[in-house]
């Protein structure tokens, strides 16, 4: 540690680094969490791998739109949009026409803004389950 660090380190309580720093350090990580995060970052890669060499960035956004949508692109927004987004604890707190109108903005009006965070931020919100069902239904049935 440089000496900055050090000097932080002495600014913080003895309680709060006992009581709340401490017992994080040392508390298990849920295998659930650690797999979900090990999935998301192996499919991601494949996602990629296959949209941004042989498609692009805003085809792998428009299908992910689609497939949180119940394969509808049109500016239909069905609930199942919505409980996708409502996985995110910011979004789960909006009224349901905020919701729309955030859909609206982020991915029907503005798709080609932020194209990389959009598809991380939808990616992210869908189950293990649900992200093998896009690479099914996007990826693997299109090459048979």
């Amino acid at each position: 540690m440089d000496n900055n660090e050090i000097q932080l380190w002495k600014k913080i309580p003895v309680d709060i680094f006992i009581n709340y720093i401490i017992p994080y350090s040392y508390k298990k990580i849920d295998n659930y969490l650690l797999n979900d995060i090990r999935n998301f970052v192996f499919d991601y890669r494949m996602i990629v791998n296959y949209y941004f060499f042989d498609l692009n960035e805003y085809c792998l956004l428009t299908d992910i739109i689609s497939f949180c949508n119940s394969q509808t692109l049109c500016n239909f927004i069905k609930k199942s949009f919505i409980d996708v987004l409502d996985r995110n604890i910011t979004l789960k707190q909006l009224s349901l026409d905020k919701k729309y109108n955030f859909i609206k903005q982020n991915f029907y009006y503005n798709v080609i803004v932020k194209t990389d965070m959009k598809i991380k931020f939808l990616f992210s919100l869908l189950t293990p389950f649900e992200r093998t069902q896009f690479i099914n239904q996007y990826i693997i049935e299109y090459y048979e």
